[in-house]
């Protein structure tokens, strides 16, 4: 081979037509030799890189702190912060760019920045599956077409209309690569960032609603059009080099997805099956499956489609259950937290206003964006009419839909690499009549491409940031406010419907839910109806994003649970445990759904969720599950909190279940005993054993406490002893209906297996605790006790040691390990209606049992009643 002279080349490329900025790169200018010996860290290129990583990383979290008060969506922060670094901003300080971002450290940056970007695409392509897809229903695939073919039009059309009426002759090869420009322009309006969307879905607590759902479903679909689009605009901006190269373009691209699900896929199942037996995905398998990334990205870049698409594609060849989700968690720290943001300041970087120098072309532009974004509400609206849906949620699935994020920015940073966005400025001279020639070179291309970026990238973050509030003003009016009842066990009478919302986190929370249910006594006619709330973390982690979805009936009932993740196997185990229980069981409707947030604002989903239903009692489980040795052992710490921040403001009364092995087989039995000390509480807890007297498989005990010595005396003034008096008659009218109810079930023939009524008089809690392991010494599966109990005097020292004050003093006796049981505990917290005390106490919230008049003769101290397994029942008296 000849020998070429350097010199000559470099001549040849100053003269060159099609020139670009040469630099020249010392070696030994990558590492310095210290600040010691007079060097500068930034004329080296890996301490200058190590210092823009910081700049970046540390502007954007700054940016994102500022903005956390207005719930505004990470991507605009990401956007502003690049925006804040580039030429716009911190660009016009002398000086500023030259030090920080110089022309020689673009290369190495935008190259860490696109193998961020690589890995960030392939997170994406793993949280897409194409089941999720296919399954996501008719409504789900009418509003994602709607939502992606008017901006579509709008750019096909236009760039149409302007290439058909150009005077200008031109080849077939140079007319397809016009046809590049609608296709960019158009997967650019149409495309639905599915990771922003579904944070801005959680935040808005949008989660388990069909608005949520079908969002969730249109978006998935939209993303994988966009990406399809982007394939086919980049073979279309290759025509200028001839017709094959675009043909093999698009050749290579099926050959990339071919390989990725004829060979990776496969490999990958069955890596996923031998995961679910029990074996662990090992380091060496990560590993090649993150070099399989790199490898198809390669090979897609090489195909001249984009190396983007190649992680994309094989993302979505990647089963997301629990092999795709320990990989991604290996990478999505790093990649979110450190890599992207370079991609986002590589975009700031690029927008520059000052290079906006026709205002008119700009505004109409940004006009034409504007006008994509309604046909997207207008399409959605529509669709919704056409499926019967009201009005607000069609608008609220349509702004959901305009949500932007970073694929359209990919897009753009594609589509101005490759000169396309010239088009569009082309397309918007043409229709305000002014001459535009081809010819003009280089310059005018640039100038039309930074103007062109500029401004969409601009609209980009502006749409974006005006979806949640819109979306808020539309949601939070469509949300009304909920009027009922029967807020309480009480209210809920034994022959009346009880309706149960039990807050599941997973499928080992069910057998002792169904446990309870069934001791509530379900029958024809006194029906327990139970919706079972999944509660699912939302920790903002691009791999939890499609548990969103986990709540969609379709995905419940399927019978393939290969490469499901893990919490949606979870969620159909639950569906299938409450269908098989509602089918066995007469007298019940069971259903499941789920709800996705982070803890800190979950209590909202299950408060919401309870008025929904008209809840009477919610269950939730205790943040402690029994261990191998028969103790209690922590399960997570976020749950204690939830569940107290649940009993603050609860629309209805709340029961903790510290579960203890209650679960068994529905109908076979369950001895419960019920603890009394009088209070509200301790009402509910009685009201709850009023409706397991009808059930014969129970065996039921109530205890009931009276403090001797004078500690239960009427003391204070008159309006305290007036409230002591109600709450007193309160109790004795709530134990009245209880044994009313025995001797009733008893007269007739039904009711349970044996129930008995204890009074014992203690001097002090000694004795108290005495009494109760009295209690427990006769074999019982469960306890049920109010949380605060009527007589403080007993338990005023518990308080000081209590490990868990959700669960009131008695409760955190029972659920200690000093207090040695097997029994399981229902702690009850009745609701407490917002208004006046005494009328919360007596007339809101407990019925029958805190009204009356005081008619009908309270039951006496040391007698008992007990009934037989017979059905005998002894006189009272």
């Amino acid at each position: 081979m000849a020998s070429t002279d350097p010199l000559e080349e470099i001549w040849k490329h100053a003269m060159s037509p099609d020139k670009t900025d040469l630099l020249c790169f010392y070696p030994g200018k990558i590492t310095m030799s210290g600040i010691w010996t007079g060097d500068s860290p930034l004329d080296f290129s890996l301490p200058l890189l190590l210092f823009q990583i910081i700049l970046i990383t540390t502007t954007t979290r700054a940016v994102a702190l500022l903005l956390t008060p207005l719930r505004i969506p990470r991507y605009i922060a990401e956007i502003l912060a690049g925006f804040l670094l580039g030429p716009s901003v911190l660009g016009r300080i002398p000086h500023f760019s030259d030090i920080a971002f110089p022309v020689r450290s673009l290369f190495i940056l935008e190259s860490m920045s696109l193998l961020g970007l690589i890995y960030y695409t392939f997170t994406i392509g793993v949280e897409i599956e194409l089941h999720t897809l296919l399954r996501a229903g008719r409504r789900s695939f009418w509003f994602a077409a709607a939502s992606a073919l008017p901006p579509f039009l709008v750019g096909a059309a236009t760039g149409y209309v302007a290439v058909s009426t150009d005077g200008t002759r031109r080849t077939a090869d140079q007319f397809l690569n016009t046809l590049s420009f609608p296709v960019f322009l158009g997967a650019t309006f149409c495309a639905t960032a599915f990771s922003v969307l579904a944070r801005n879905i959680a935040q808005l607590k949008l989660a388990g609603t069909d608005v949520g759902q079908l969002s969730i479903s249109a978006s998935l679909i939209n993303d994988t059009w966009a990406w399809a689009g982007l394939t086919v605009a980049t073979a279309l901006a290759h025509v200028r080099y001839g017709m094959v190269p675009c043909v093999w373009t698009i050749a290579s691209g099926f050959l990339i997805v071919g390989a990725s699900y004829l060979v990776v896929r496969p490999m990958l199942l069955r890596l996923a099956g031998r995961v679910a037996e029990g074996e662990v995905v090992t380091e060496l398998q990560e590993c090649s499956v993150l070099i399989g990334v790199m490898v198809a990205a390669l090979v897609a870049d090489a195909g001249g489609t984009h190396a983007i698409f190649g992680a994309f594609v094989f993302g979505l060849a990647v089963p997301n259950g629990p092999v795709g989700v320990a990989i991604v968690e290996k990478v999505e720290d790093f990649v979110v937290g450190t890599l992207l943001p370079l991609f986002f300041a590589m975009s700031g970087l690029r927008t520059d206003t000052a290079k906006i120098t026709s205002v008119s072309a700009a505004v109409l532009l940004m006009v034409a964006a504007l006008a994509a974004a309604i046909l997207k509400v207008v399409a959605a609206v529509t669709v919704a009419g056409t499926f019967g849906m009201p009005l607000h949620d069609g608008i609220s699935i349509g702004l959901l839909l305009n949500t932007k994020g970073v694929i359209e920015l990919v897009i753009l940073n594609i589509g101005k690499n490759k000169k396309v966005l010239l088009v569009i400025f082309f397309i918007i001279f043409h229709c305000m009549h002014v001459h535009f020639d081809w010819q003009q070179g280089n310059t005018c291309v640039q100038i039309m491409s930074d103007q062109s970026f500029t401004v969409l990238v601009f609209m980009s973050a502006l749409i974006t940031a005006l979806v949640t509030p819109l979306l808020a003003m539309v949601v939070k009016p469509a949300r009304r406010l909920v009027f009922y009842k029967r807020r309480t066990i009480a209210w809920a009478q034994p022959d009346s419907e009880f309706r149960v919302l039990a807050c599941v986190h997973m499928a080992r929370d069910v057998p002792a839910l169904l446990t309870l249910v069934d001791v509530a006594s379900p029958s024809e006619r006194s029906p327990v109806a139970v919706q079972a709330l999944h509660l699912i973390e939302f920790a903002g982690r691009s791999s939890a994003l499609l548990l969103i979805n986990a709540s969609a009936p379709s995905s419940s009932f399927e019978h393939s649970t290969r490469g499901r993740s893990q919490v949606e196997l979870q969620f159909k185990h639950i569906s299938h445990a409450l269908l098989a229980y509602e089918e066995n069981v007469a007298g019940v409707t069971a259903r499941a759904v789920a709800a996705v947030s982070p803890y800190a604002t979950m209590h909202e989903d299950v408060t919401a969720a309870a008025e929904d239903r008209h809840a009477a009692l919610i269950v939730l489980p205790f943040h402690k599950h029994r261990s191998v040795d028969g103790g209690l052992e922590m399960f997570n710490p976020a749950i204690q909190p939830l569940n107290q921040s649940v009993q603050r403001v609860s629309p209805c009364t709340v029961g903790i279940l510290v579960d203890r092995g209650l679960g068994g087989v529905p109908g076979a039995g369950c001895r419960v005993a019920t603890l009394f000390f009088g209070g509200r509480d301790d009402r509910e807890a009685v009201a709850l054993a009023t409706r397991m007297v009808c059930n014969p498989a129970i065996d039921l005990t109530v205890l009931r406490f009276v403090q001797k010595g004078g500690g239960g005396g009427f003391m204070g003034g008159a309006a305290d002893q007036f409230d002591a008096l109600k709450e007193r008659k309160a109790d004795d009218t709530c134990l009245r209906e209880f044994l009313d109810r025995a001797n009733s079930m008893s007269a007739n023939g039904g009711g349970g297996a044996g129930v008995e009524y204890r009074e014992r008089g203690v001097f002090n809690a000694s004795e108290m605790v005495t009494q109760i392991q009295e209690v427990e010494a006769l074999g019982k599966d469960l306890f049920v006790v109010g949380k605060l109990p009527g007589l403080p005097a007993l338990t005023a020292g518990m308080a000081d040691w209590s490990e868990c004050p959700e669960l009131g003093p008695i409760g955190d006796l029972l659920a200690s390990r000093d207090f040695q049981t097997t029994a399981s505990v229902l702690v009850v917290q009745s609701y407490a209606r917002p208004s006046a005390a005494g009328a919360a106490m007596i007339s809101g919230d407990h019925g029958g049992y805190g009204g009356g008049d005081g008619v009908g003769r309270p039951p006496r101290p040391d007698h008992h009643i007990r009934r037989n397994s017979i059905g005998t029942m002894g006189s009272w008296s």
